[in-house]
């Protein structure tokens, strides 16, 4: 998902967005033709697209996927900018016993800077409490790292939780960041106590950047995405603020989990705690959405996830899904076509691991939209929920931009980019009749408001480039 690098080819596209987002109600054609007015109608939809055949493969799963364009008409013989948005989404109940059992390892940064402000022994509290917290059945594992990697609590059942506290007493703080070697440590343990039915999960929380043994990320990464291919999903905590957020951030999106940023170790337990849970509701595990479109739709960006080009389109990891969960895919795509009717737009299918019935499986969904001449039918023809969502993305994705701007040092067009957050979101609202945005916007005026008074480089300056980032991730998916 995450743009880790931000270009000017992107600032520029996202200002674009600016110009176009605030109503996703302005019609873009590259036609002759008069400019569409600016008010619409958005609560009514008059075209329903027919249903599209269903696609062939593995048996279908347990999620639910459904896909769409902020419009439901286009002009024919225009060249449409327009947003597609698929949503991906886990039932509360499906049917079986929702808790599964877990395979669980904790692996823990113990280098000399997690002495500071008593973070060590928040961590050992937070990892007693996550035994305490698991259930007959579950497995339980505690590897340390700092200079090098050691296991304090092997792979073991929790019947005996007062042992392994015992043992996570024992762990102490010094030396370097040798992130790999926890990863492999903890890998290590996890597959040897797989078995069928249980959710392998590796949690690692850490306060440093990587600076001993393997520091590259393209290698952290990949070895990530490795994990999540062998059904090993991995979830990052950071904490506090000398971490790189963008490769924990990273490596919990290729390894199929959850990123979190925690300011205070005294939120540690409920952070695992929360992780616990997710964990044991899994619904669908290594979720990947393909994206495919026709020729005359063109695919422009992803938003809020890392799209890998794929055909004439996307495959977007999505990782785990949990119970009760719904995931959302924004893109920016330009359609084309001077054929009136009804016509397919996007050809989407999400393959997972369905847990429930512990078998590969996937669901499919399909888009369709009319061409047509009529501009009154196409002002009609939104969208609300769509629109509202693609609004969300854009306005969370300039924050974003505004937050990498100022962490590079350009306050100036942080401001300027966190201004054309706030009016897109409040535009939006209004157009839509959509509180959720204006409460978004409030999100994003909040966020902004330490960028313009405090240099980067101070406590608060970090401590907000670390929220908005998170925010971003939130907002926009």
């Amino acid at each position: 998902m995450q743009r880790w690098h931000v270009t000017l080819g992107l600032t520029a596209l996202a200002v674009g967005a600016a110009l176009l987002a605030p109503r996703l109600a302005a019609l873009r054609t590259h036609q002759d033709a008069p400019a569409t007015g600016p008010d619409v109608m958005v609560d009514t939809i008059v075209t329903t697209p027919p249903a599209l055949p269903p696609v062939q493969g593995d048996p279908l799963g347990h999620l639910t996927v459904t896909a769409g364009l902020d419009r439901t008409a286009v002009l024919a013989g225009g060249d449409n900018e327009r947003f597609l948005t698929i949503t991906v989404q886990a039932p509360t109940d499906v049917g079986v016993q929702s808790r599964r059992a877990v395979d669980l390892s904790v692996v823990v940064d113990v280098s000399g800077s997690m002495s500071a402000r008593g973070k060590i022994d928040q961590a050992r509290r937070a990892a007693k409490s996550l035994a305490s917290a698991m259930e007959p059945g579950d497995t339980y594992s505690l590897v340390v790292f700092n200079d090098d990697a050691t296991v304090v609590v092997p792979a073991t059942g929790v019947e005996d939780v007062r042992a392994i506290h015992r043992a996570i007493d024992r762990v102490y703080e010094g030396g370097g960041t040798n992130l790999y070697a926890g990863l492999e440590k903890g890998a290590r343990e996890i597959r040897g106590s797989v078995r069928d039915g249980a959710v392998s999960r590796l949690v690692v929380l850490s306060d440093g950047k990587a600076n001993v043994g393997v520091t590259d990320p393209g290698a952290l990464s990949r070895y990530a995405a490795d994990l999540s291919a062998s059904g090993i999903s991995l979830s990052t905590v950071g904490l506090g603020l000398d971490y790189n957020e963008d490769l924990l951030a990273r490596l919990a999106d290729l390894g199929g989990g959850s990123y979190g940023f925690v300011s205070d170790a005294s939120q540690l337990t409920t952070v695992f705690a929360d992780e616990l849970a997710r964990t044991a509701s899994v619904v669908a595990r290594q979720t990947r959405v393909h994206v495919e479109l026709p020729p005359n739709v063109v695919p422009v960006e992803v938003i809020g996830w890392d799209g890998v080009r794929s055909g004439n389109g996307w495959d977007v990891f999505v990782g785990d899904v949990y119970s009760g969960e719904t995931r959302k895919i924004v893109t920016r795509v330009r359609v084309t076509g001077d054929a009136s009717g009804s016509h397919q737009v996007a050809d989407v299918d999400a393959t997972y691991f369905d847990v429930p019935d512990s078998r590969d499986a996937h669901t499919p969904a399909q888009a369709a939209a009319i061409w047509t001449l009529d501009r009154s039918q196409i002002e009609r023809s939104v969208d609300k929920q769509r629109a509202v969502d693609a609004n969300r993305a854009i306005g969370s994705q300039l924050l974003d931009l505004s937050t990498r701007a100022y962490e590079r040092g350009d306050r100036d067009a942080s401001r300027e980019l966190a201004a054309k957050s706030s009016a897109v979101l409040r535009g939006a609202a209004d157009a839509y009749d959509a509180p959720e945005l204006d409460e978004a916007a409030a999100q994003v005026e909040e966020a902004a408001a330490p960028m313009a008074s405090a240099p980067p480089t101070t406590e608060v300056g970090r401590t907000r480039i670390k929220q908005n980032k998170e925010l971003f991730r939130d907002l926009a998916r």
